[in-house]
C-alpha cells in the first residue's frame, strides 16, 4: 500500500539530516549561552547580553561559510537565511507539528510557573518556585521549537517578538491564554508574509522572513515608543 506521511518522513533522508544538524547546532550554542548565564541564575539581562554575543559570533561564522562555498550553494544558503516556504512538503511539516505539540504540553502543564517567571526575580522565590530550573525548562523548550522551525523554513525573524506582544494586548498576560493566541497570530503573520512574497513581484518571490521583518518592524517600533510613555 501507500506509505503514510510518517513513513514517508522516515524514508526521506534529507529532512532528518537537516533537522539533526540544526538541533545539534542549536544545542551547542544553547549550551554555551546557558552555561555562561547559569552563574547568574538565568537572569534576563545577562541572558540577553550573552545571547547577543553568541548571535554575533554565529552570524560571522555563517558569513565565513557562505564566502568560502561555491556560488550555487551560496545562493541556496542566502535563500534559506531569508526564510522561505518554497518547496516545503509534508516531511518538513511533521517535525514542526511534533515539536509544537510538545511545547504546548510543557506550557499547558506549567503555565502558572510561566506567569510567575514573567513577573520579577523575587515573587517566584517567595512562592517556593525553583527559578533557575524553571527558566532552564522554558529555555530548552524554546530552543527545540526554534531549531525545528528554522530547519523547516529557514530564518523568519520578528514573529517571536510581534506575536506574543500582540497576544498580550488582546487577551491579557496570563500565559494559558497568551500562548495559544500567540501561536495563531504567528501562523497568520507567516502565512500573510508568504502570500505577499509570492504575489507582490510574481513570478519572482520574496522570502517570507524578509516580509515578516517589513511587517513586524513598524509594529515593534510602535511598541517601544508606547512603552516609554
Amino acid at each position: 500500500g501507500r506509505a503514510g506521511p510518517i513513513v514517508s518522513y522516515v524514508l526521506d533522508t534529507r529532512v532528518p539530516r537537516v533537522l539533526a544538524a540544526l538541533l545539534a547546532g542549536a544545542g551547542v550554542v544553547a549550551a554555551v549561552v546557558f552555561g555562561l548565564a547559569a552563574r547568574g541564575g538565568f537572569r534576563q539581562d545577562r541572558l540577553v547580553l550573552i545571547g547577543i554575543g553568541a548571535s554575533a559570533a554565529t552570524t560571522a561564522l555563517i558569513g565565513l561559510l557562505i564566502a568560502l562555498t561555491d556560488p550555487f550553494n551560496a545562493t541556496k544558503a542566502l535563500t534559506w537565511l531569508s526564510g522561505s516556504t518554497y518547496g516545503r512538503t509534508m516531511p518538513d511539516v511533521v517535525p514542526v507539528v511534533v515539536a509544537l505539540a510538545l511545547g504546548l504540553v510543557v506550557v499547558g502543564l506549567r503555565h502558572r510557573a510561566l506567569d510567575l517567571v514573567s513577573l520579577d526575580e523575587d515573587t517566584p522565590r517567595l512562592l517556593g518556585l525553583r527559578l533557575p530550573a524553571t527558566r532552564l525548562l522554558f529555555l530548552v523548550t524554546s530552543v527545540v521549537l526554534t531549531a525545528t522551525a528554522v530547519a523547516a523554513v529557514g530564518t523568519i525573524g520578528f514573529v517571536g517578538l510581534v506575536a506574543p506582544h500582540a497576544a498580550r494586548a488582546l487577551v491579557g498576560r496570563r500565559h494559558a491564554r497568551v500562548v495559544p493566541v500567540a501561536v495563531l497570530l504567528g501562523a497568520v503573520l507567516v502565512c500573510l508574509a508568504d502570500l505577499l512574497g509570492r504575489t507582490v513581484i510574481a513570478p519572482a518571490q520574496i522570502g517570507a522572513g524578509l516580509l515578516t521583518a517589513v511587517i513586524g518592524t513598524p509594529y515593534f517600533v510602535w511598541l517601544l515608543a508606547r512603552s516609554r510613555t
